[in-house]
């Protein structure tokens, strides 16, 4: 059984990943975590495609895509004042969040 289950992560390494490790993958762009003075954290990317991406609550979603279109029913990434705000993700919504420079990769 334990051979099966490795040769399957094998087969598809995607589907053994945690979201963190396929996200730090995705085209080797950098990851910002982003810390809320609410003690919640994200992630955010742009890639190297021009998508931007954001991981919160356990999900991974694109914000925009590759011509930096918004996309339809998508989370928002949005300026709030010095830091940012993320909504439409679970757990959020994020507020008053600044980028950990201790924690990028």
């Amino acid at each position: 059984m334990r051979f099966l289950l490795l040769a399957l992560c094998g087969l598809t390494a995607a589907g053994c990943m945690t979201s963190e490790d396929a996200l730090r993958l995705r085209h080797g762009s950098p990851l910002y975590t982003h810390v809320c003075n609410d003690g919640k954290t994200f992630m955010s990317r742009q890639i190297i495609s021009g998508e931007v991406e954001v991981t919160a609550g356990g999900r991974t979603r694109d914000v925009a895509d590759g011509d930096g279109n918004l996309i339809p029913g998508g989370p928002r990434l949005e300026p709030a004042g010095e830091a940012m705000r993320l909504t439409g993700m679970p757990g959020g919504p994020y507020e008053t969040c600044v980028i950990d420079n201790e924690s990028t990769g």
